[in-house]
């Protein structure tokens, strides 16, 4: 802490001055109090919704390669929304909880993407796990669901951060001192290397580039301490994924010790209709490591779809 205090980063930067994470306009809505951010391009057809995940340097990039994939290989109006506290969203000092993110993506799906028959959508870790319980109590806005690996679906989620940590953090300048830590350069690197990607394909730099600059917003440690405690992994995820009406497919990795989840429930999962559970031979961003595969996973499954009753 005194290391830091000695030598801490300079100035927090504006939402505004953090560059665009996809090639799309970007746009922001009004709800409650606050503005939070999405991504989209108008077209035909159902509309497709991405959803990054939830960690200390989550934005839109993380579906930058799914999204280029669609841009060229489909019509269909395109959204990526960003979660408040996130990217160019706002990043108030709140209790950041599941139920607060899945009212923000019920009003994006039912406000601003208003899909007739409801949308397709994917999501990435707990982006769908905060789709599926959307999903579960509004049928009407989510007509299929993708996700890549899920959060959830494996062993109950433990506290990260220890009671000790959890102290410190109450003193003034601590948690920024750790979150800036943990979020330079070469600690993305290390956690890259060590539990997202396989040493074959190795870290992206543009991960890396991105996530350092999107830690240096004003307001970026605000999420931290309710992610590391667990309070941002629902206890009824995977009660949410076995009771959908809608399509599920999971796309997920399987080098073992690039898994972020066991997924233990995926054989109740899989003897559901309209359930497929695809894994690769990838880390736990299977989308970056192989999203042509992934993308034609999707498109096979979205040919599916089309057969599959409509939830109501």
């Amino acid at each position: 802490y005194g290391a830091y205090l000695w030598g801490a980063p300079g100035r927090r930067r504006p939402a505004t001055e953090l560059g665009y994470a996809l090639n799309l306009r970007l746009h922001y809505a009004a709800w409650r109090d606050v503005h939070y951010a999405y991504y989209s391009r108008s077209g035909s057809g159902r509309p497709l919704v991405l959803l990054h995940s939830i960690n200390a340097v989550a934005s839109a990039h993380e579906m930058r390669p799914l999204v280029q994939r669609f841009q060229r290989e489909t019509q269909r109006p395109l959204y990526a929304l960003e979660w408040l506290g996130f990217g160019h969203s706002d990043r108030p000092e709140i209790s950041y909880t599941p139920e607060f993110l899945e009212d923000q993506l019920e009003h994006f799906l039912a406000r601003v993407v208003r899909g007739a028959g409801g949308a397709d959508v994917i999501g990435l870790s707990l982006g769908a796990t905060y789709a599926a319980e959307v999903a579960r109590r509004r049928p009407d806005l989510v007509r299929s669901l993708v996700a890549i690996e899920p959060a959830g679906l494996g062993r109950e989620p433990q506290e990260i951060g220890q009671g000790w940590a959890r102290l410190l953090f109450t003193l003034p300048g601590v948690q920024r001192a750790f979150y800036d830590r943990l979020t330079t350069p070469d600690a993305l690197y290390r956690f890259a290397r060590q539990n997202l990607f396989t040493d074959d394909f190795g870290v992206p730099e543009e991960y890396v580039e991105y996530g350092a600059e999107t830690a240096r917003v004003e307001g970026a440690a605000r999420p931290l301490d309710d992610f590391l405690n667990g309070r941002l992994f629902p206890e009824y995820a995977a009660d949410a994924f076995l009771h959908l009406r809608q399509p599920l497919l999971i796309v997920h990795g399987e080098v073992a010790e690039r898994r972020m989840e066991s997924y233990m429930e995926l054989p109740d999962l899989e003897a559901r209709p309209y359930v497929e559970v695809v894994g690769l031979p990838t880390g736990s961003w299977p989308h970056w490591e192989g999203p042509g595969v992934v993308t034609d996973r999707i498109n096979a499954f979205y040919e599916q779809v089309g057969a599959a009753p409509t939830p109501v």
